[in-house]
């Protein structure tokens, strides 16, 4: 079995880690199985990060050509690493493997763990992009709130003390003031600071990568895919200026 993340975003320098140290740290991060094979691979055109409605759209193109790539090399699922599932649901349509959003898987498994969930994401204006995705799958009633650390997600591994303090102060008003049972961390640039979190919490806390490249490995096992009742596949015609 080969999962593949999808990086949604154009990266202008180097990686913080190789990516080979990338995929085993995932690998071990999430708990997959000994059979499953793990790879990444990034658009090539778009923004450099996703804080608004507007890289999400530009970002789209990039990233539906990258899960039909997936499909055609005999990938059999693909995660798109951005809480805001950018090219998400049209990828449902595109192809014939499961394409899962950070955003929505993660909300679904919060939902079998609490009643109310609040997400703490990186900016404020990232809020109403998450609340429609709320929304749109059905799940808005069980949100408890949409927080903000007031970070850049290029700014998230600059400071990881600072970057944890603040999802912490943020996640403790959400679970006193909001009410929430269950906390999301709102951005993949936090992969990793879930178990931390969770440490300095009494309720769970979800790391959405994670927990959706292990929700993309049980569909696989379980041969599940999106119903094409749904996600009709898109008649075919010419689009002007894409391949």
């Amino acid at each position: 079995m080969k999962i593949r993340i999808i990086g949604p975003v154009v990266r202008t320098g180097p990686r913080r880690e190789p990516l080979k140290d990338y995929l085993e740290r995932m690998h071990k991060l999430t708990g997959l199985c000994d059979g499953t094979e793990l790879d990444s691979v990034g658009v090539k055109k778009g923004p450099t990060s996703i804080e608004s409605r507007y890289d999400a759209i530009m970002a789209s193109p990039d990233i539906l050509r990258v899960i039909k790539e997936a499909e055609d090399e005999g990938v059999d699922a693909v995660v798109v690493s951005c809480m805001g599932d950018p090219g998400v649901m049209a990828g449902k349509e595109l192809v014939n493997i499961p394409v899962l959003g950070t955003c929505e898987t993660s909300l679904l498994v919060a939902c079998a763990l609490g009643d109310k969930v609040s997400i703490v994401t990186v900016l404020q204006n990232e809020a109403c992009a998450i609340e429609e995705n709320a929304r749109a799958y059905g799940l808005s009633h069980k949100l408890a709130s949409v927080r903000s650390i007031n970070i850049p997600v290029l700014e998230l591994s600059k400071d990881m003390d600072r970057t944890l303090n603040a999802l912490v102060e943020e996640s403790k008003k959400a679970v006193e003031q909001d009410g929430a049972k269950s906390i999301i961390l709102g951005c993949t640039g936090m992969t990793g600071l879930g178990a931390k979190l969770a440490e300095r919490m009494d309720v769970p806390v979800l790391d959405p990568l994670l927990v959706t490249i292990k929700f993309a490995e049980m569909l696989v096992v379980q041969g599940l895919k999106p119903s094409k009742l749904t996600f009709p596949t898109p008649p075919k015609k010419k689009i002007v200026g894409y391949e």
